[in-house]
């Protein structure tokens, strides 16, 4: 079998221990380097299994050279599916501290060097010749990208799989280019000003996603499926849809419950999704020029740090507003819709017929967290946006803060309580 891990890639910090003994320390500061394992050019059949370890970097780039046999006294590899370990060598006495080394490869490195130290023949191993690294292989990894230009888009080679942060904008791109799917190491992604559609589910690859600009889209559909992807429900941290032509956020986009940061200004919203309460985490929410005519009641159970609402269309209302007087007995099929919304069983299209998803997705939250469906009441009170938020942006030219919130009620036992006090839920 051939092994492709006798050339790492990877950031190196070498530790000598002997500073420790005589109580001095050494500031830590790793650089970019490549790691070897390969035998001298020229070494004759005598020296056919001297093997070394050569690290070199922009610095010294014809290399350090460390003999393998009998001088390497421990390698730990605890954290190896994090990219870093460590080599701890007899002579010199120095630990080669590896980090941000891409996890298989190391994994690679690390089985030919145990080999190497378990004396095993290695005929079948291409090694290293350990000649001095080229300036290519020993630059540091190119971690941020901006294209503001078609021509400046790449076509005929691939991303730099070591980007962290890419911005495309004003590239006219219709669709998502699946090369950025595979951009493991992506923690923001700003595409912007471009001309996409569709955000696809493939979107999930990015697991260490926590920054996604999309504004200055075409985009018409916020996909559920996309919010239901564990990866992004764990790193997400800020979405920006601004100005596109979305009319709807599906319920599901309250799954992503590490939002801090979530923007739709100039769209065409109409409502917003009634569990919105559901982002704990959310500080910042700006959703201006849309045509929101009330909010969710839940969104009161936000503590924002900033919100803008300017330019919707909120209805006017005085006090408080309720559909009926009583509240109907829920339908059996209303009776298991409600259990199953309130213990969050999952389900799909491939679980049940779509009617009865469609009636799931409708489901309305009371004030006292149970779901509700046509057994309900409907009630509108207006109140305060200071009460949610430290800094408010006013939401008419007149500088009011006031807005008018919907919510259902489930039971008679709810709707007395509110009818009691309306303003108790806010308290």
């Amino acid at each position: 079998m051939i092994y492709y891990g006798m050339r790492l890639s990877c950031d190196v910090d070498c530790v000598n221990r002997a500073l420790a003994t005589h109580n001095l320390k050494k500031a830590g500061k790793s650089s970019h380097a490549q790691l070897s394992i390969g035998r001298k050019p020229g070494n004759g059949p005598l020296k056919e299994n001297t093997l070394y370890i050569m690290l070199c970097t922009a610095k010294d780039r014809n290399g350090t050279k460390y003999p393998i046999k009998d001088n390497i006294m421990q390698v730990f590899t605890k954290f190896v599916s994090e990219g870093k370990a460590t080599i701890r060598l007899k002579q010199p006495e120095q630990d080669i501290c590896i980090s941000k080394a891409d996890v298989i490869q190391l994994k690679s490195f690390l089985n030919v060097l145990r080999q190497a130290l378990q004396g095993k023949n290695l005929d079948s191993i291409t090694l290293s010749s350990l000649a001095p690294a080229s300036a290519k292989n020993i630059e540091k990894p190119k971690t941020n990208l901006v294209i503001t230009t078609k021509r400046d888009y790449p076509l005929t080679k691939n991303f730099p799989m070591s980007l962290e942060s890419l911005q495309v904008s004003e590239c006219r791109m219709k669709r998502i280019d699946s090369r950025i799917f595979n951009l493991r190491n992506l923690t923001r992604l700003d595409l912007s000003n471009n001309s996409i559609e569709i955000i696809p589910d493939e979107i999930s690859k990015l697991q260490n996603l926590s920054e996604l600009k999309l504004a200055h889209n075409n985009i018409t559909i916020f996909s559920p499926s996309v919010c239901l992807k564990e990866s992004l429900q764990k790193s997400l941290n800020l979405l920006d849809l601004s100005n596109n032509k979305i009319q709807k956020l599906p319920l599901q986009i309250c799954e992503l419950v590490n939002l801090v940061n979530l923007k739709f200004d100039n769209n065409e919203m109409e409502v917003l999704p009634p569990t919105i309460g559901r982002l704990h985490r959310l500080q910042f929410i700006s959703a201006c020029n849309n045509k929101l005519r009330t909010l969710p009641a839940s969104f009161m159970k936000l503590r924002l740090d900033s919100v803008d609402l300017f330019g919707n269309s909120f209805d006017v209302i005085e006090n408080y507003q309720i559909s009926a007087g009583s509240v109907d007995v829920p339908t059996l099929v209303e009776c298991a819709a409600r259990s199953i919304k309130k213990s969050r069983v999952p389900y799909s299209e491939e679980d049940l017929h779509l009617h009865l998803c469609r009636y799931l997705d409708s489901a309305r939250q009371c004030w006292c967290g149970n779901y509700c469906f046509q057994c309900s009441v409907r009630y509108t009170s207006k109140v305060d946006l200071r009460r949610v938020a430290s800094t408010v942006t006013a939401v008419d030219v007149q500088g009011g803060t006031g807005v008018p919130v919907e919510g259902f009620l489930c039971s008679p036992q709810c709707l007395k309580k509110f009818q009691n006090n309306p303003n108790a839920y806010w308290k």
